[in-house]
């Protein structure tokens, strides 16, 4: 969440390309997170929760699965909700490279620094981390145990179609 927050307070301040770069670790975060919960090896939470205190702690942190590899081993978890993970990928088979190109100062951010940011691209990227903390939210209803907190995050998706893009329907 922090990082979209950040996202909307550097758009206000005309800062398009370092907002635009913080919704990968936006997504990331999010898929990290629920790879930690439903996917990950008791190895992998105990590498993840070692103090960075020297130079192997480190360099063992920085061995950590890829996403997509986090991705997949989410899919074969029998505990991860399905829906969310379909829409984590479907979200990275969209975003991905353009998530990239902005993280990276690739040649997309280089150019539109020069050239300016059209206002649909502006649009999406709000969408787009809108999208990420909606699924956030969905998350968070599901680990809550109670069927009825999804109820609001459908209202959300309803009163605020035009804040969220539709990659999967439910």
């Amino acid at each position: 969440m922090e990082h979209g927050f950040s996202a909307l307070i550097l758009l206000d301040q005309g800062l398009y390309s370092s907002a635009f770069s913080l919704l990968r670790p936006q997504y990331e975060s999010l898929v990290r997170g629920m790879w930690l919960r439903y996917a990950a090896s008791a190895i992998d939470v105990d590498k993840l929760t070692q103090p960075l205190n020297g130079v192997s702690t480190q360099q063992a942190a920085n061995r950590c699965l890829s996403i997509s590899e986090m991705l997949d081993r989410l899919e074969s978890s029998a505990e991860a909700p399905t829906q969310l993970i379909q829409q984590l990928k479907e979200f990275k088979d969209v975003a991905g490279k353009a998530l990239n190109d902005f993280t990276h100062g690739g040649f997309h951010a280089l150019s539109r620094s020069s050239s300016g940011y059209p206002v649909q691209l502006v649009y999406d990227v709000i969408r787009n981390s809108n999208a990420v903390a909606a699924i956030s939210a969905q998350l968070a209803s599901i680990l809550s145990g109670y069927a009825e907190n999804m109820a609001p995050v459908r209202r959300m998706h309803e009163d605020f179609a035009d804040c969220l893009p539709i990659l999967t329907q439910t």
